[in-house]
């Protein structure tokens, strides 16, 4: 009986997966792959940006918005950026797609050797890699991102474990100097005169856009613990960053807070029931704040939890969630739901 319960769920699965691909038509496919850029696009670039900052808020936007999942389309850009779920080979296209939309030089690179892709994007002449995939952390929808892996070249492309790209053309080092804001352990938010991030330590930073000299704006002295491990502590950030309101919130072990722009104001905004866990990053889903609650980062099951806090027009996220893309299948606010997260390979 278990057996022919089986057989039908999986068959039951194929046709679930198999209706939305016959109901899309590869024409359709392309305009709602268009219209999902464009509104990535404006949610988190303008003119004013530099290349360089428009290459750090599109890698930032697809390390937020992609889960790591193995699906029909996840090898694809559409299945990256309209349906939110892709393996290696979808985020460096999907990278490669707003890249190009936004008028940067991007294209898809593979390693056979690896069996993983990432992409080659160019910056003032000088081409290096970014790996939105290795960049994409444990639960990185709720706002846990690196830039490990973002702009490093064929000089150092070793000590990222990176090798056997496919491209004929080499990748000189670059002159590049590293902007203060690749140190981020979350999304580098860029609004006005500066831009703002946290970096590992749990500092929050200004930099100044024009001149990059940076500005400590608050500590944050605690760190996140080894669930049933008294006293201990694990080493990392585990916190959101979002701007709403001209505050930035983001989240400590058992709190959400909120900054105003010159880090002062402290607010606790939540004090949530963690007595089963406690919050493992903050992001925003159908225009609320929302967070996790786990007892460790790479938990395999953790809740997602409704704020309450309402976050229409937070910097950064499409307006209203009418038109956002549907989200990979998941558990009610609240209810514990399996994560989909990176696996840290192609």
């Amino acid at each position: 009986m278990k057996r022919i319960l089986a057989l039908l769920l999986g068959l039951l699965t194929v046709l679930a997966l198999s209706v939305p691909a016959m109901a899309v038509t590869e024409e359709e496919q392309e305009e709602l792959l268009y219209e999902a850029g464009m509104a990535a696009l404006a949610s988190c670039i303008d003119e004013d940006m530099t290349d360089l900052e428009k290459l750090t808020a599109l890698h930032d936007w697809m390390c937020l918005n992609v889960d790591y999942g193995a699906t029909l389309r996840s090898q694809t850009a559409y299945g990256a950026i309209v349906e939110g779920s892709a393996v290696c080979t979808g985020y460096a296209a999907g990278f490669a797609y707003l890249a190009e939309l936004a008028g940067l030089e991007g294209v898809a690179t593979y390693s056979e050797d690896m069996d993983h892709a990432w992409i080659l994007v160019t910056l003032d002449g000088t081409r290096y890699f970014s790996d939105c995939t290795w960049d994409d952390g444990k639960n990185a929808k709720m706002g846990l991102i690196r830039h490990l892996y973002f702009l490093f070249d064929e000089d150092n492309a070793g000590d990222t474990g990176h090798y056997g790209w496919d491209s004929g053309e080499a990748v000189p080092g670059g002159e590049l100097e590293e902007a203060p804001w690749l140190a981020a352990m979350t999304r580098v938010i860029f609004y006005g005169d500066y831009c703002y991030y946290i970096d590992e330590s749990f500092n929050l930073w200004r930099c100044d856009r024009a001149t990059w000299e940076t500005e400590l704006l608050l500590t944050v002295d605690e760190g996140w613990p080894i669930w049933g491990v008294e006293g201990s502590h694990r080493s990392g950030l585990y916190s959101g960053l979002i701007l709403l309101n001209d505050r930035l919130y983001f989240n400590t072990p058992y709190e959400i807070c909120s900054v105003d722009l010159e880090g002062q104001d402290l607010t606790v905004e939540l004090t949530p029931d963690t007595s089963e866990g406690v919050i493992y990053g903050l992001d925003v889903r159908d225009g609320d704040l929302t967070y996790s609650i786990a007892t460790e980062p790479d938990a395999v099951l953790y809740q997602v939890v409704d704020s309450g806090i309402s976050a229409a027009g937070a910097w950064g996220y499409a307006g209203g969630t009418d038109d956002a893309p549907e989200e990979p299948a998941e558990a009610a606010s609240g209810e514990t739901t399996a994560a989909s997260v990176g696996s840290g390979e192609g």
